[in-house]
């Protein structure tokens, strides 16, 4: 591609045909581009568009909305200090009903918002970091916070050590946060989810005990490995293992043990007989 996106695709299905209708199978509502949308957090669902024609990508972008396949119908990609969005499908009915359907108009609004949204040097700003505010323009004496999860909080600038930025850590939750000075808005950041949380490759022993060390973790864990009933092994961990066996084979030791010195001492009584 001219913007220099490594992107292989290949086509799949037939435009100005209905014979294949795929539809979508995840979305990634906390993405910043899924933020206010809906008027209900709690029910975030839409109509999925069929789409009749697509490319299926296989890119190393960020996954935002997935088809049944697998692949990418809307992926997110870095190109130099800007965003580049890649649909798969053309918004036009021969390819998909997707312009009809009610999620297009709101997507293709925020998409230009936060692609055209200015990108802050020297920050990524992931969920749980600091993030800071200007305040130079604003004469306030409290800043309002609206959170992603449409929770009001509020921010005194005289408990604030700097007057001319305010250091803002609580992002617990990925999504948008927008600040006012009175009825002025000041910021809108947009917080997303770390990455490394979608990594699905599994950790080794070594590196999950090396975390467990950095956590400072006081418990105890018990490592299974895939060929062991589970089930047993939890259960052996809850209660302890069984010992009757260990003490029904030094019984037998001990019955043999004494079978001989009793065969011997017999023996040597009968040569001191005779």
């Amino acid at each position: 591609m001219q913007l220099g996106l490594r992107i292989s695709a290949s086509f799949v299905g037939k435009v100005n045909s209905t014979d294949l209708k795929i539809k979508f199978e995840k979305t990634d509502f906390n993405h910043p581009v899924f933020q206010n949308i809906f008027q209900n957090d709690d029910k975030k669902k839409y109509e999925s568009p069929e789409l009749n024609a697509y490319y299926k990508f296989t890119a190393s972008g960020n996954q935002i909305t997935s088809l049944v396949d697998g692949s990418s119908f809307l992926s997110e990609h870095k190109n130099g200090k800007g965003k580049v969005f890649v649909f798969n499908s053309a918004p036009v009915l021969s390819w998909s009903d997707f312009p009809i359907k009610s999620i297009f108009a709101p997507l293709m609004n925020k998409s230009v918002a936060y692609l055209s949204s200015k990108e802050r040097d020297g920050n990524i700003f992931l969920a749980g970091e600091e993030v800071t505010i200007n305040l130079k323009n604003t004469n306030a004496s409290q800043i309002k916070i609206v959170r992603p999860n449409k929770s009001d909080e509020f921010i005194n600038l005289k408990d604030n050590s700097g007057r001319d930025y305010l250091a803002y850590s609580n992002t617990n939750i990925a999504g948008s946060y927008k600040f006012y000075s009175g009825a002025n808005q000041i910021e809108n950041i947009s917080i997303n989810t770390d990455p490394a949380e979608s990594i699905l490759e599994y950790a080794n022993e070594s590196e999950f005990e090396d975390y467990l060390e950095q956590i400072k973790f006081s418990g105890k864990y018990v490592s299974i490995d895939e060929e062991e009933n589970i089930s047993q092994k939890i259960m052996q961990a809850r209660f302890g293992s069984e010992l009757w066996r260990y003490f029904l084979l030094i019984a037998i030791i001990l019955a043999l043990v004494e079978m001989t010195i009793a065969r011997n001492a017999k023996k040597d009584l009968i040569e001191l007989k005779n």
